[in-house]
């Protein structure tokens, strides 16, 4: 048999094991190749559920340095089934993390079609190693793509490049887009720098090929402040396609709708004509993981009588991010209202707490407290009882403020404060976050 038209789509999920329901969202998004990124799981906390798809052959690349960390996964639909696949990809992965997966699909042309699913990572220019990691990677995913255009090959690169390359794809750019100062700052960013070159030299973005002025494209958000209920996020998840095939490109979506993580799929048809699967499924398959010796889950077997009607008697919404470490008890009228809307629409409910730290336990001397340290013990459990102040008001909208803990290491690291509660947005809007902020510990 010989395909040719190919949907192609791209998700970071921040977390396989997190989506309930994979096959739920396998049938909808209904990619043939689908790349995604951030997998976070060890090939022995792998399951039939998740390696195994009727209509798809699975490909992970496991992070092995770094436990629940990274990693990726190819899912390829048995019509398009490659004929080598590569998982370190001319030593792009050497540290071991599960960053890159390249599938190799012939044609009838003669010609190889290469998918390269990758993960960069992430690193800004104040993070020092990190940022050299992330700069690395990026200069040899540049080296591996031009040997492979030279080759003669197609190329088509799908995942999370963790860039921002134009103003328009960045909501806080766009906003200080007559900014001088942030602007000189945006353009002479190494990484943009880099991959800029990838777009002048080996590739096209197809978003932007297709739609090349559409604003508001955003493909991640930040959960802490709340960014995408107003679509204040950046697009850091790319197709690329190389440059001899670009008027292949026919229609590509940004699936907004679509939650369970702080990213979004992307999607994109491309018209690659005489794709011919092989006959000798690779190696690295998880068919052939002696662990995973099961039977493969079909699709329609999702949508099975007994599965659904045990949905509606638990009152549970068809697609749903799954965090089991804790239950989410809901009002019948709020159940009944997610369910009549679409499937693609179900809430995120992540689980912030911080794990306690471990302190030393000193060897304390036998000492007996004076009036005053008792009188000032008293005053401390008193305060203790009562509870934390009421919250301020913030400044722009006279609303109470919200308490937050600094996550970040450094001086102020497990610091409260209190800043707006609103989600963060564009500053002239009224439903956006103000710039108020109180520190709660002196």
């Amino acid at each position: 048999a010989v395909v040719s038209t190919q949907s192609t789509g791209t998700w970071n999920v921040n977390g396989l094991r997190t989506l309930d329901n994979f096959h739920q969202y396998v049938s909808l998004l209904d990619p043939d190749i689908l790349c995604l990124q951030e997998t976070k799981i060890s090939r022995t906390q792998l399951d039939n559920e998740l390696a195994k798809c009727r209509d798809f052959y699975s490909f992970f690349n496991h992070p092995l340095r770094r436990q629940g960390h990274a990693g990726v996964a190819t899912y390829v639909k048995k019509a398009y089934c490659p004929h080598f696949v590569d998982l370190n990809a001319d030593d792009l992965d050497a540290d071991k993390e599960g960053r890159v997966i390249a599938s190799y699909h012939k044609k009838s042309d003669g010609k190889m079609l290469v998918i390269i699913n990758v993960y960069v990572p992430c690193g800004y220019s104040d993070d020092g190693d990190k940022y050299e990691k992330k700069l690395k990677f990026l200069e040899k995913l540049r080296a591996y793509v031009s040997k492979l255009i030279e080759e003669n090959n197609d190329v088509v690169v799908a995942g999370d490049i963790n860039v921002k390359t134009r103003i328009i794809d960045s909501a806080e750019a766009f906003e200080n887009r007559n900014n001088p100062k942030f602007l000189a700052e945006w353009y002479s960013s190494p990484d943009k720098i880099v991959f800029n070159s990838f777009l002048d030299d080996l590739l096209v973005d197809c978003l932007r090929y297709l739609h090349p002025d559409k604003q508001e494209c955003y493909t991640c958000w930040n959960t802490q402040l709340n960014g995408r209920a107003n679509n204040y996020g950046t697009r850091i998840d790319y197709i690329l396609v190389s440059k001899s095939n670009t008027a292949l490109i026919k229609s590509c979506s940004v699936l907004s709708d679509i939650t369970g993580s702080d990213h979004c799929p992307f999607s994109a048809e491309i018209d690659f004509n005489g794709v011919v699967p092989s006959q000798t499924v690779p190696a690295e398959c998880t068919i052939f993981y002696p662990e995973l010796r099961g039977k493969q889950t079909s699709l329609s077997s999702i949508f099975s009588k007994r599965k659904a009607d045990s949905m509606i008697e638990e009152k549970i919404p068809l697609l749903q991010h799954n965090d089991k470490k804790r239950k989410v008890n809901r009002s019948d009228a709020a159940v009944q209202k997610q369910c009549s809307q679409t499937k693609l629409k179900f809430s995120v409910k992540k689980d912030l707490s911080q794990k306690p730290q471990a302190f030393p336990n000193p060897v304390r001397k036998k000492t007996y407290p004076s009036d005053k340290a008792i009188s000032s013990n008293a005053i401390s459990v008193k305060s203790l009882l009562r509870g934390l102040p009421k919250p301020p008001l913030c400044s722009g909208h006279h609303q109470e403020s919200s308490l937050k803990t600094v996550s970040k290491e450094g001086p102020n690291f497990g610091k409260r404060f209190y800043c707006c509660s609103l989600p963060i947005g564009p500053s002239s809007s009224k439903s956006s976050r103000c710039n108020f902020f109180q520190w709660l510990d002196k």
